[in-house]
């Protein structure tokens, strides 16, 4: 093509690999795209490195050479192109179908938020505007048209202009007046990511699987489509490249498809300790028994003014550590206090916190998957922790701050990603539960306990990803986000605490699901979290009216 072998010209001639492996530059971002401007035959592409450390590519599985497979896309119809889950895309996806006989999705995504429109839309109609912006994202950010294709596949398909229209009429909902938003997040999952606009209260929800996103990610999804809502793009049809759908975690942060000896022992001793630190020892009483089916899922939020908020942060300052490490720490106060006043518990039974939490792999990727163009994938890891019984709210917060810093720093899971799913192949916490007692077989062991405790996860300051005001002039934004809120949707007996500010406000919201927990149960957390944090930081704290939360009003 006159583009160039890349779609670049400044390759100045294009050429197609047949026998011999064409070498390309290691930073090229396009390295492992070029299938879509070439219009190979219905091969695998492979990206690898040899033994001297340059990159090549190749049609044929490479042979004795340590593979760097970004992406390895086999076109299996015109347009439309097949390859195989990360390990990362695997294990999510494998979670999510968990619940698929009942219609329902494990740890899907969803987030609200609530929109005021300026004068400016008086002319025009939100819902128009929203579905114009819609369309326009799926042509920026490709990856939201990948479906799943089977347990172990995932598919793209280059979609025409009948294409884009089906897409859109298939994934984009006004939702009738009187629905809340409770009820469309509870909606039965559908293939692909959805928006849903309410035009009663003006709330846009964002629905998509987990594999497919996380909560950065998600916010940067949001951030562009309020953009492009004031400022629409004019754009033609035009054809993506494979080169912008972004490739699973291990592909984009460059992990080798072979180990070594010394990865696979870590990543055998990395997954022991894992579960050893993240399977919930202390349990939360819960509705029903173990054949109870899940109900809808639910939430509860409570969201702290600005003043507080501050408070919170300048204690924390004060004390060396982090905002999230301190709700972390009255996290596992309030899990020692609620399990110490549980009567099921054995006299003198006492176990330390322990959960897994997630931290953001975003900043160590490569260009360009560390940008808001690769916001559609899932780039985060698994941190697991534990608080000890007798520590004191502000040690157990110091003690979680150093242990986030010294994970977040160890290349050793980075460089072993792909040992470490392939070896934990047990998605869930109870079947990883099981597969540790199963290993002394001549141990009597009484079934495990069913799961139900409750993990945190940070979504940091949000405004950083979605800033919240969009277009306008004198100071009068055309749209404002005047509320926010991202969870995920439960179907087990556990439940998890998001942590994060927005326009300056603490939040803090549970996701549970409502056939195992009433109301109450998280709300009663959230007081005793925050009751917590006003002890051990020396501050008071005075709660917003949530208007997307429970009627939690006071602490």
């Amino acid at each position: 093509t006159s583009r160039g072998l890349f779609g670049d010209r400044r390759w100045g001639r294009s050429f197609y690999p047949m026998s011999t492996p064409v070498s390309v530059p290691a930073h090229h971002p396009r390295a492992h795209g070029y299938a879509a401007h070439l219009r190979p035959p219905r091969r695998p592409i492979w990206i690898y490195i040899t033994a001297n450390g340059e990159r090549k590519l190749s049609h044929s599985s490479p042979q004795n050479y340590h593979t760097f497979s970004v992406m390895a896309w086999e076109e299996t119809d015109l347009g439309v192109y097949r390859a195989v889950f990360g390990g990362s895309e695997k294990i999510y996806h494998k979670v999510a179908t968990l619940f698929a006989h009942l219609k329902r999705e494990h740890y899907r995504v969803h987030c609200v938020c609530s929109l005021e429109f300026s004068s400016e839309f008086e002319e025009r109609d939100p819902a128009t505007a929203l579905k114009e912006a819609w369309k326009t994202l799926r042509t920026e950010l490709p990856t939201l048209g990948v479906l799943a294709d089977g347990p172990g596949h995932k598919v793209y398909k280059i979609l025409d202009v009948q294409g884009e229209r089906d897409w859109l009429d298939r994934s984009f909902f006004l939702e009738p007046h009187g629905k809340s938003s409770d009820e469309v997040i509870a909606r039965e999952p559908l293939d692909f990511p959805s928006l849903h606009f309410m035009p009663s209260s003006s709330e846009v929800i964002f629905l998509c699987s987990h594999w497919r996103i996380d909560a950065i990610g998600t916010n940067w999804v949001l951030d562009r489509l309020f953009s492009l809502l004031v400022a629409p793009r004019a754009t033609l049809h035009s054809v993506p490249s494979l080169d912008v759908v972004s490739p699973g975690l291990e592909g984009a942060i460059g992990s080798l498809e072979t180990w070594t000896e010394e990865q696979e022992t870590y990543a055998r001793s990395y997954i022991q300790s894992f579960r050893a630190d993240s399977f919930p020892n202390d349990r939360m009483p819960y509705k029903g028994d173990a054949a109870t089916l899940p109900g809808n899922p639910a939430r509860q939020t409570v969201v702290f003014d600005p003043t507080s908020t501050a408070h919170v942060i300048a204690a924390c300052k004060v004390l060396e550590i982090s905002v999230t490490a301190a709700v972390h720490s009255a996290l596992a106060q309030t899990v020692f206090a609620l399990a110490d006043g549980d009567d099921g518990d054995q006299p003198g039974e006492k176990h330390d916190y322990t959960c897994a939490t997630s931290m953001n792999l975003r900043p160590k990727l490569p260009a360009p998957y560390n940008t808001r163009a690769h916001a559609v994938q899932t780039y985060v890891i698994g941190c697991a922790c534990r608080v000890r019984r007798d520590s004191s709210f502000a040690d157990a917060a110091r003690a979680l701050t150093k242990h986030y810093k010294v994970a977040y720093g160890d290349e050793r899971v980075l460089q072993s990603l792909r040992p470490i799913y392939k070896f934990n192949s047990d998605a869930t916490p109870v079947q990883q539960k099981k597969g540790s007692a199963a290993a002394t077989p001549s141990a009597v062991v009484s079934p495990p306990p069913l799961p139900s405790g409750i993990t945190i996860s940070s979504i940091g300051i949000v405004d950083n990803y979605l800033t919240g005001v969009y277009g306008g002039g004198d100071g009068m934004p055309a749209v404002r986000v005047r509320e926010y809120h991202f969870g995920i949707d439960m179907m087990t007996r556990q439940m998890i605490m998001y942590v994060g500010t927005f326009r300056g406000k603490l939040q803090l919201s549970i996701s549970y699901n409502a056939g195992y927990y009433d109301p109450d149960v998280p709300r009663d957390v959230l007081k005793r979290v925050g009751n917590e944090l006003e002890k051990g930081l020396g501050v008071e704290l005075a709660i917003c009216e949530p208007n997307l939360a429970g009627p939690l009003r006071s602490l």
